[in-house]
């Protein structure tokens, strides 16, 4: 399916997709079924991360040339004085991988997308942050959610953010990716599970140029990774 077509359907869906009242590293579905969400590990991150590389480049999309190096968490720590919240682990060892896309989507002919928005740098997540409590974090229902959210990648008014401190969704879902736009909606269980799903989708034999997929196949994967998490 072409970027967005659906965002909306699906967000709409997302915020009941999973119930709380489980026990810890599991979620519970609509249908009653339990996921077991593993224990947050970074050598499994930069492993998935570099298959999505893979999973590019395998396609003549050579995204490797659009990111920057890696930085160790004593300069992202640095880097990153103006977010409140101590660094999710998952957050370092992100840039810890990488140090986000050397420019914006907007300017880069092969952006290193995790569905339809782009890694962001440290300097571009600053800015994001500021953007975010500016917009969506004037509603108090949300502010307090946001404030402690660090978003890593953006595009064209949208962004994904990683909780550091509580989030209203399944208590047993440690850090799940949470999207911003048009709305506040859980979007994938984990980081992992992010990367996951989106390798899935690049590797795919119907994946075109443009980033689309057929909405049903793209939908199949995301559940695959996210069980339940869009329930009609």
């Amino acid at each position: 399916m072409k970027r967005r077509d659906c965002l909306k359907s699906l967000a709409a869906l997302a915020g009941g997709a999973v119930l709380a009242g489980c026990e810890p590293e599991q979620a519970v579905n609509r249908n009653g079924a339990i996921l077991q969400v593993p224990e947050f590990s970074t050598e499994r991150l930069h492993t998935a991360l570099d298959g999505l590389l893979a999973a590019y480049e395998n396609r003549g999309i050579p995204v490797g040339d659009t990111l920057l190096p890696p930085l160790d968490e004593a300069q992202l720590r640095t880097a990153c004085d103006w977010f409140p919240q101590e660094l999710p682990p998952e957050i370092v060892a992100l840039y810890g991988w990488r140090g986000g896309q050397e420019k914006d989507a907007w300017e880069s002919e092969h952006p290193f997308w995790f569905r339809d928005v782009s890694f962001s740098t440290i300097v571009r997540a600053r800015d994001d942050y500021q953007s975010i409590l500016s917009s969506y974090g004037l509603f108090p229902g949300d502010r307090s959610l946001l404030k402690s959210a660090f978003p890593f990648a953006a595009f064209n008014g949208a962004w994904y953010v990683l909780p550091a401190g509580g989030h209203p969704f399944n208590a047993s879902l440690q850090r799940p990716v949470v999207s911003v736009f048009e709305g506040i909606d859980l979007y994938y269980y984990s980081l992992e599970q992010m990367i996951a799903t989106c390798t899935e989708w690049v590797s795919h034999p119907q994946y075109s140029p443009d980033g689309s997929l057929p909405h049903e196949t793209e939908l199949a994967i995301w559940r695959k990774h996210n069980p339940g998490i869009f329930v009609y």
